[in-house]
């Protein structure tokens, strides 16, 4: 029998969680539904897809190949969804958007989309950009919020909106407006901002601090100890990161780095020409 989407979406929730319960909360549904669920499917398919004992859960290498071409037809239901949607701006859609961005882009944006789309309906999802990338290959969110440059696979356009420049930081009672050994303080790896940086700078490895942040706050945080020095992009000083910080100076003339902000989205998607037009109103936030 053909298999039903709401199973294929139990099995795509399991290969992400790796737990029964989990994946059932994650499914809105109860436990004995969900294994109930998977093993209609299995049932189906006429294949053994997962082994499960008390503790864990083992996909076997069938299951491994259904879950990826589950993926694809998910991503492919979503996309026909979509193309099926009256009109875009009285929709429902999802945007993702990375962390060194939304905190001070999202308000002044969903504001300009509530006053100029007033019947869209828009919830953000969050994460890094490797991520994000994911979700779009499953469809899982309309686009994205995205910061460049970013080596992107084949089936991802982009659209730039404006750029961002990238300033230096330090405390004031530090004399050298160098970069000593070890002492540039960096977000961890998986942030953009840092290969942004890197690629901006020309800094060498070893200029890195053996500390790394997990967000912009606490990196200014940091900063303001006289731990290290950093760099900022004027979207997030233009915020007030450092409105608490008197002692961190900002060398306006100390860097040509940058990054350009804009969107991402899948190739050939039905909706490009309004998801740029949501995208110019980045340019006024």
């Amino acid at each position: 029998m053909t298999p039903s989407i709401k199973n294929l979406q139990y099995l795509v929730a399991l290969k992400k969680t790796n737990h029964f319960s989990n994946a059932a909360k994650e499914c809105f549904v109860s436990a004995s539904t969900f294994s109930a669920g998977i093993s209609k499917l299995e049932n189906d398919l006429q294949v053994k897809l997962v082994e499960r004992d008390n503790k864990n859960v083992r996909f076997t290498s069938a299951g491994n190949r259904v879950t990826q071409q589950a993926e694809s037809v998910l991503a492919e239901m979503n996309v026909l969804v979509s193309t099926s949607k009256i009109d875009f701006f009285e929709s429902e859609i999802t945007i993702g958007v990375i962390p060194t961005i939304s905190t001070y882009i999202l308000p002044t944006f969903l504001s300009n989309i509530t006053q100029s789309h007033p019947k869209l309906r828009v919830s953000f999802k969050e994460d890094t950009s490797e991520n994000l990338l994911k979700y779009l290959d499953q469809a899982q969110i309309d686009f994205a919020i995205f910061a460049f440059p970013y080596e992107l696979p084949d089936y991802i356009e982009s659209y730039r909106v404006f750029a961002d420049p990238i300033y230096f930081i330090q405390h004031k009672n530090r004399k050298s407006k160098e970069i000593d050994n070890g002492s540039l303080l960096m977000l961890e790896q998986g942030h953009c901002l840092r290969s942004h940086i890197l690629q901006n700078n020309e800094i060498s490895t070893k200029h890195i601090s053996n500390f790394s942040c997990t967000s912009i706050s606490t990196l200014v945080a940091m900063v303001d100890t006289n731990i290290g020095v950093s760099f900022l992009p004027r979207m997030a000083i233009d915020f007030g990161v450092l409105s608490h910080y008197p002692n961190i100076n900002i060398d306006l003339k100390s860097t040509k780095a940058k990054r350009d902000i804009g969107v991402i989205y899948r190739k050939n998607n039905p909706q490009e020409e309004n998801i740029i037009k949501l995208a110019t109103l980045l340019m006024t936030s």
